[in-house]
């Protein structure tokens, strides 16, 4: 019934639900429900991937057509049961960032109308060192998500010559991912250097389809904007698996290089579909976060020279 609350028990949390008829992609007709089922649903394949990591979470509790708004310090309310960590930041502010570790905390979020999970690139083990380097791209306008994808195969082709592998996922708006897993032994400066030194040879490849140019307005038309901003320290992009707040409630799908070649329809995967395809195909990005390498001498080959401490401009 409309407004009816109800205390349920997801693998042994009690949780109280309330709103649960709440339409939060009215267009597909989905729920407050169909996200917290969702995101239950999934938790077998996502959990590894948000473990030990602090997570940005973006809520929308009028749904996905109405603004939402930022979540990373737990709000008052948040169960004890729920794992927070404690960051201080350089102003001197303490934020309590929450950590997902097992269903119900994933279930809590769902109730909190949490659409997208953004997870922090370092876990708490290591916060000022990433394990992964992160390309995001993104078609603007007069680009098409088969642009992207070529413009992946180029970031690929170059993270292979450094002997480093690379994998991708749907972002589950209009572009590509690209993710690329590292040994946390280096501080996000060097990464995002590093990323910027990638960004810079894939541009010089296809001029004409790649830009780094980040203002829309600056960019040529019909262009892949090449992102590498998001490596820095608390950025983020959405979770493995994570629905988005747009038409259709898509879902960020990891996908084979193999997939991206035969062609793909990245709106083929949403909440209502993804679980089915998980259960085809597995965990997917499982295989990446098992594959870290060095950066170091992918670093060197690109002239930074990390061994010393020291890092040349940005190209």
């Amino acid at each position: 019934m409309p407004g009816e609350r109800l205390r349920v028990q997801v693998a042994g949390r009690t949780l109280e639900l309330s709103h649960l008829d709440r339409l939060l992609w009215p267009d597909a007709g989905l729920t407050k429900a169909d996200l917290i089922d969702y995101w239950v649903r999934v938790a077998p394949y996502l959990l590894p991937h948000l473990r030990d990591r602090p997570l940005v979470c973006t809520r929308y509790p009028d749904g996905a057509q109405a603004p939402g708004f930022y979540q990373k310090d737990a709000p008052p309310g948040t169960p004890p049961w729920v794992r927070t960590w404690p960051y201080r930041t350089r102003e001197g502010r303490t934020i309590r960032f929450l950590l997902a570790d097992e269903p119900a905390t994933l279930a809590w979020l769902g109730q909190q109308a949490a659409i997208e999970i953004h997870p922090w690139l370092s876990t708490i083990g290591h916060p000022d060192r990433p394990d992964w380097v992160v390309f995001d791209l993104d078609p603007g306008p007069g680009a098409t998500f088969a642009m992207a994808v070529e413009v992946g195969r180029l970031v690929r082709h170059v993270l292979a010559a450094l002997d480093l592998d690379a994998y991708a996922k749907t972002s589950g708006a209009t572009g590509l991912h690209v993710f690329v897993p590292v040994i946390p032994e280096h501080p996000y400066p060097v990464v995002t250097a590093f990323a910027r030194r990638v960004a810079a040879v894939v541009q010089r490849l296809r001029p004409d389809l790649v830009t780094t140019v980040r203002a829309v307005a600056r960019r040529p038309p019909a262009t892949v904007y090449l992102d590498v901003l998001q490596n820095g320290k608390g950025k983020t992009l959405v979770t493995v698996y994570g629905p988005r707040p747009r038409p259709g409630a898509p879902v960020s799908m990891p996908v084979t290089w193999e997939e991206l070649e035969r062609g793909v329809e990245p709106a083929a995967w949403n909440l209502r579909t993804a679980p089915a395809r998980l259960r085809a195909v597995g965990d997917l990005w499982a295989r990446a976060a098992a594959s870290r390498r060095s950066l170091t001498p992918a670093c060197r080959r690109l002239g930074l020279d990390v061994g010393a401490g020291r890092l040349p401009s940005p190209v």
